[in-house]
């Protein structure tokens, strides 16, 4: 009762217009508000401790660290990298797109800022090679989600912080299965342009040196920043030299190293305006943590979640059976929510029954990432589709042939991690 009370009065809250995080608040008090035991003033508290793990500190870090990225113009050498790597590979523009994605997620995790980035480099090129615009425009929407999965991740950290799993185990099982949708993708990429006899690209269409020695000797040279920057968050967590939280602040030391002394850029003006920009992206992500936090007390103190766990038990789910739940779940929440609200609602409800079915918390972490990140793809939310649509001057309906395409390919990842979930817990039980 007191469950599906709270889900009623928050789904009221959101058809009025009330904002996410609000919403959650008012549905979490309406019982305590009835409860004679209970003090409103503990909801301050609760949700005051949510800000006390050290883990949370690594998202305005990270976020801090992705948006000094764009002042180093590092988009413009993991595109000089990624043709390096594809080389003369049929359909080779498409590839560099999805590897240039790999690159940017390693480094950034930002779907938005993937397609925001690339898209207006790469689709205008695609478009010129010869794919279709609806397909270039697909196609960087699809790849930027793997900047979620890829580390670091805001998505795995909040992850992480919300079922108390270690992020740096989250960090590590996420490599392969990011790798995974990549080369996915990268086949259907090459079905296409073999279809289609979209051949190899130009450098001189990405405004690259015609001289291909030179280009891939200027692609080395331009990859030691990204490259070490990955290696320095990764190999260190690794090795437990340093946590994911002390990882976010070396990250955004030696990029700021590098975008004020070798890359010069010096406009007071310009970090300042991305300071604002993590601050408030930062903000937002923690007033919606600590409205899930109280939510997550409130049912914790109801055991509201009983009846749910109980009806999965009798019922003989196993975890294969609760994964697929779970995705279908996820999928359309992220279609119509965004991403880190989604997650916030519903992790807290879903960990206690991942602890009950002894499902691994690092595969149920990278399946939930994965399924909620593909929503912004599929409309109506689909963000980073809308996004590039409006690069490549298309729209949405167009694109649907695509879209279906790449969403059953990315679902066909996500069955093969719960299939076999040693795609995700292999590296970590290797390194760590």
């Amino acid at each position: 009762m007191i469950l599906l009370t709270i889900i009623s009065v928050f789904l009221i809250c959101l058809l009025i217009g009330v904002p996410v995080a609000f919403s959650i608040v008012i549905a979490a008090a309406i019982p305590i508000i009835f409860e004679p035991l209970v003090s409103l003033t503990q909801a301050s508290s609760v949700m005051i401790e949510s800000f006390s793990s050290f883990t949370l500190l690594a998202i305005p870090l990270f976020i801090f660290c992705g948006a000094l990225l764009n002042l180093t113009k590092v988009t413009d050498d993991l595109i000089y990298i990624s043709k390096a790597l594809v080389g003369n590979l049929k359909g080779s523009l498409a590839h560099i797109n999805i590897v240039t994605s790999v690159f940017f997620g390693a480094i950034s995790g930002s779907s938005v800022a993937d397609v925001a980035s690339l898209g207006r480099i790469l689709i205008p090129a695609m478009v010129k090679a010869g794919y279709s615009k609806e397909f270039a425009a697909t196609i960087t929407a699809a790849s930027s989600t793997i900047g979620s999965i890829i580390p670091p991740s805001i998505l795995l950290i909040v992850y992480g912080a919300l079922s108390q799993t270690s992020v740096a185990s989250l960090f590590i099982a996420g490599i392969i299965p990011g790798v995974l949708i990549g080369a996915t993708q990268m086949f259907y990429a090459y079905y296409y342009a073999h279809k289609n006899n979209v051949g190899p690209v130009s450098n001189e269409l990405l405004g690259l040196s015609e001289d291909d020695k030179l280009s891939k000797r200027l692609a080395l040279k331009k990859s030691i920043f990204p490259v070490s920057l990955f290696l320095i968050v990764i190999v260190g967590i690794m090795a437990g030299v340093f946590t994911a939280t002390e990882a976010a602040a070396i990250a955004v030391v030696y990029v700021f190293v590098v975008a004020f002394f070798i890359k010069k850029e010096r406009s007071f003006k310009n970090y300042r305006e991305v300071m604002h920009r993590a601050v408030t992206d930062s903000a937002s992500i923690y007033i919606l943590i600590a409205a899930a936090s109280f939510l997550s007390w409130v049912l914790s103190y109801y055991q509201a979640l009983d009846p749910v766990i109980n009806f999965i038990i009798e019922n003989d789910f196993n975890s294969f059976t609760f994964l697929l739940v779970l995705v279908l779940l996820y999928f359309i929440l992220g279609t119509f929510m965004e991403p880190n609200s989604a997650m916030l609602i519903f992790v807290p409800m879903s960990v206690p029954v991942i602890r009950e079915l002894g499902v691994d918390p690092v595969v149920a972490g990278i399946v939930t990432v994965m399924a909620i990140r593909l929503g912004t793809v599929t409309p109506p939310y689909g963000l980073s589709t809308l996004l590039s649509a409006k690069i490549a001057n298309t729209n949405v309906l167009k694109m649907m042939k695509h879209i279906v395409i790449f969403v059953v390919i990315y679902l066909v990842s996500i069955l093969s991690i719960i299939v076999f979930p040693e795609i995700v817990t292999f590296l970590p039980d290797l390194l760590m």
